[in-house]
């Protein structure tokens, strides 16, 4: 199991970047049609009323920024994975979760000056979803 584990870890961070990179510049240019490879809140795609349990729902309090997808976390169906991502798809922080982790929060330090960054929040079956936000 472990080393199951450890391929679904790497091959994760490997992807965020390259997926993070080629998704984040689209949203940012404000273009009103969804993205083909992310959901959001305003923009749910085939996962319409899907939102409220998959879109990441973020908190700041000074530097720290919690991330936390309001999801229910079981074996054939949880969050796999935070991301925390700038505008330019340079990746700030990551949490890999679980199906037997109780919840999908994740706290990040935020070093820098920075003023539009995602949170992302990959589900196994229903994709990943984006929430922008300003610090």
């Amino acid at each position: 199991m472990n080393n199951r584990r450890d391929f679904m870890k790497k091959s994760l961070v490997a992807s965020t970047g390259l997926l993070a990179a080629s998704v984040l510049p689209a949203s940012a240019s404000k273009n009103t049609k969804a993205n083909i490879f992310t959901y959001s809140k305003d923009h749910q795609g085939r996962w319409e009323g899907k939102a409220g349990s998959h879109a990441p729902v973020v908190s700041k309090k000074g530097s720290k920024v919690t991330v936390e997808t309001k999801h229910g976390m079981a074996e054939k169906h949880y969050i796999v994975k935070h991301s925390l991502v700038t505008e330019t798809g340079e990746v700030l922080g990551e949490q890999v979760f679980f199906p037997d982790d109780k919840k999908a929060i994740s706290t990040f330090d935020i070093k820098g000056n920075y003023k539009t960054l995602y949170a992302l929040s990959f589900c196994n079956l229903h994709d990943l979803w984006v929430t922008e936000f300003t610090i």
